[in-house]
């Protein structure tokens, strides 16, 4: 409880919801008198013994209720009172007016004049005076709290609107995002047709050279038979080399196609594909002995063109990197991984890969075994990846170096 002194600034309304009540008389006597009767208000009194103590505390102070002496030295109550009216910030603090002289209608009407709420005359009641001061103390209350919780609805606006400018900022920036990614993927796909067409045009326009190199040579093998041996056999490297890159470019034509091919989508039994691809692999190489497994009802929706040609290059690859193994066995099968996606594999046991080179798997044209050993286009794996990928999947490889590989893919 504050004394008759210049106390610190004090907040509007004390931690625990007391206020602040001002109480002003030149006579202590009085002063102690009027704290003892407003005490059990349970409220912050501030005490001052003079109109210019009170006014310094108006200025440092926010108060619910000023009790105020009229006749005081120097400045009396009706002054002080003018002055606290005069400042914005307390014009509207009710006053109580408590004299025992200035008893005259007069006075009385001043006091009223300069702003007071109540002109009490001494002695008075002192439950009456509690009871007043109660009532403005209370509407103090409920006028910060209104302030209060307007200044938190105006605050919530103010977060709901910048949450919701930042929302349509996030937007904007997502749509323009978008925009640009639509744009780019439309040039992608035109530059992509543009060199699709262009790879399909020259694979088409190389291969009649080559026919002319490799009949040309076959002509001159058969028309001049007193060449010489040198020169047969540099006649049939010349037929062996335009067969290859005849095929090389067969094998580009493919890839070609699969790009620009639309997806026709069926119910596919990759099962029954995978065996009547075995059953060509066996009739074309009768004295291998490989041990096939092929899972049962390996049902999917795709392409069948393209998942035919998906299983051979796959199936084909195995075959192709068993040839050296002791007991060869390739497998096709499935199962179903942790995020509930079904797998569909073929694993062999055959000379496998080093794993740090199995991003260069799936490039056109990209070899980790010697071609003399292991013939082959370079295009098989780059034609799974763009069928995968045309059917929305994903493939990968994993292997071990002599210890065989597997390719897995989903659709």
């Amino acid at each position: 409880m504050v004394k008759a002194q210049d106390p610190p600034e004090a907040p509007v309304v004390e931690s625990g919801g007391k206020a602040n009540i001002l109480v002003v008389d030149d006579r202590r006597v009085n002063l102690v008198a009027l704290e003892a009767i407003l005490a059990p208000l349970g409220e912050n009194l501030v005490l001052a013994t003079s109109g210019r103590e009170a006014l310094r505390h108006v200025l440092k102070t926010e108060f619910a209720v000023i009790l105020m002496d009229v006749q005081m030295p120097e400045m009396d109550g009706l002054e002080t009172v003018e002055l606290i009216r005069g400042r914005e910030s307390s014009h509207y603090t009710p006053v109580i007016f408590i004299t025992a002289n200035n008893t005259d209608q007069q006075f009385v009407y001043r006091g009223y004049s300069v702003g007071a709420v109540d002109y009490i005359t001494k002695p008075f009641n002192a439950s009456m005076l509690v009871s007043k001061v109660s009532v403005f103390v209370e509407l103090f209350k409920k006028e910060k709290q209104l302030q209060e919780q307007t200044k938190r609805l105006h605050e919530a606006e103010l977060e709901a609107l910048r949450l919701k400018q930042l929302e349509a900022e996030r937007q904007f920036e997502e749509e323009k995002i978008r925009a640009v990614n639509r744009l780019l993927e439309e040039r992608v796909l035109e530059r992509t047709a543009e060199l699709e067409s262009f790879c399909y045009s020259v694979s088409h326009d190389l291969r009649t050279p080559l026919r002319a190199i490799y009949g040309y040579s076959a002509l001159l093998e058969s028309d001049f038979a007193e060449l010489g041996e040198e020169a047969v056999e540099r006649l049939d490297r010349i037929k062996l080399a335009t067969k290859k890159m005849d095929e090389l470019i067969s094998a580009l034509l493919g890839l070609s196609r699969i790009t620009r091919a639309e997806l026709q989508t069926h119910q596919v039994d990759l099962s029954h594909l995978a065996q009547t691809l075995v059953e060509d692999f066996r009739a074309h190489e009768p004295e291998r002995v490989v041990d096939i497994h092929i899972q049962e009802k390996l049902v999917v929706n795709g392409d069948p063109i393209l998942l035919r040609s998906l299983l051979f290059n796959l199936i084909s690859n195995a075959w192709k990197f068993t040839v050296n193994a002791a007991a060869a066995r390739i497998e096709l099968g499935s199962c179903v991984d942790d995020s509930g996606e079904t797998v569909y594999f073929v694993k062999d046991n055959g000379a496998g890969f080093d794993p740090k080179y199995s991003h260069k798997l799936f490039q056109p044209f990209e070899r980790l075994h010697d071609p003399d050993v292991y013939a082959g286009s370079g295009i098989g794996l780059a034609t799974v990846l763009r069928i995968v990928r045309k059917h929305g999947g994903r493939v990968w490889a994993e292997g071990e170096e002599g210890n065989g590989s597997q390719f897995s893919f989903t659709l």
